[in-house]
């Protein structure tokens, strides 16, 4: 069945973004990007997100995510974006955020800021980003320690589901003594203090 996704200047079929996104990544790497797609729809649905802004986020916001560091740099470069010295794994999304109008015809800026922030987190997400981070995290193809409670959490509330994945990602950087960035901590401090856990 066709979809339309028409949305901030966008006019696609949901068969397109697969032939495009299919073609630019590995089986492993799609295969992901389709569960995330998957589950995005589902949490859009659910917590009544815009389910389009939320798909076409979600089959975006890995585009990048195989292209090596001189390639990222250079993409970055392009489109002046400045990004940390450090874990080039979180590059993808930002670049991909502000590429989207000249490589795919994207304007949408929740769908940017969504794809932006989708890996790091942001205090500023919108309902759209918060559905593709936790979407990002408990697709079906995850299967880390932990992931089974995070889908729980996504039952109950979106804000609630994001603040889990945050605690779960930051505990992951700690037991690996790598950094983690401000936006992660700044996110998850303001969503557990304006979040009540008796309800």
């Amino acid at each position: 069945m066709e979809l339309d996704c028409t949305t901030g200047g966008v006019s696609a079929i949901v068969n397109d973004w697969y032939s495009l996104v299919k073609s630019r990544l590995t089986p492993k790497r799609f295969k992901h990007v389709e569960g995330v797609v998957y589950t995005a729809k589902l949490l859009a649905k659910q917590f009544g997100v815009d389910e389009n802004q939320a798909m076409i986020a979600a089959w975006l916001h890995d585009i990048y995510r195989e292209l090596d560091v001189e390639t990222l740099t250079r993409l970055a470069l392009e489109v002046d974006v400045t990004v940390p010295t450090t874990a080039p794994v979180t590059w993808h999304g930002p670049i991909a955020a502000k590429r989207l109008p000249l490589d795919f015809a994207v304007f949408d800026q929740e769908i940017q800021d969504a794809i932006a922030s989708h890996t790091l987190g942001h205090p500023q997400m919108s309902a759209v980003a918060q559905v593709l981070y936790v979407a990002d995290a408990i697709e079906p193809g995850r299967s880390y320690a932990g992931v089974d409670e995070l889908r729980l959490a996504a039952q109950k509330s979106l804000p609630y589901a994001v603040a889990c994945v945050a605690d779960s990602a930051i505990l992951f950087l700690v037991k690996q003594h790598l950094p983690i960035c401000w936006e992660t901590v700044e996110m998850r401090n303001q969503l557990w203090l304006g979040i009540d856990e008796t309800n």
